[in-house]
């Protein structure tokens, strides 16, 4: 696969790997959209990578992927690649009765629910470019 003159979504690109991930990407003539839940991030993130295109989601929220991809697919109709990049990994002891299910459960829904939300959302786009990619970072 060639990795320049895509256009690529990379979930959770502000920090560790999705950011490293879109700056050599950005590096290898690509276009690279970003997505996270911190505004102040994306926008530090832009300030670091002028190239870089970013979209405030939260992959955890199953509302904000539709919105997401109709978002981008509108500006970026050649959209070929798809990153799951987002996650979180937290020390949590289920003995902690401070902790509801909804905390405790968030993790699932970001790193297993939300890239499975964002793959059935955006496969039909991607079936239809010769080209197209899904890759996710666990």
């Amino acid at each position: 696969m060639d990795l320049s003159n895509n256009t690529i979504l990379i979930t959770g690109g502000t920090s560790g790997f999705g950011l490293t991930f879109a700056t050599k990407l950005i590096e290898l003539g690509n276009t690279v959209i970003i997505t996270g839940r911190d505004q102040a991030k994306l926008d530090q993130t832009k300030g670091r990578l002028p190239k870089v295109h970013t979209f405030r989601s939260d992959v955890s929220d199953p509302g904000a992927i539709p919105l997401l991809y109709r978002q981008v697919v509108s500006q970026f109709p050649e959209l070929n690649i798809l990153i799951n990049n987002a996650g979180e990994m937290r020390k949590i002891s289920l003995h902690d009765t401070s902790l509801d299910l909804l905390n405790i459960t968030r993790e699932i829904e970001i790193n297993l629910m939300g890239p499975i939300r964002m793959v059935q959302q955006f496969l039909p786009h991607l079936k239809t470019k010769k080209m197209a990619a899904i890759l996710k970072v666990t």
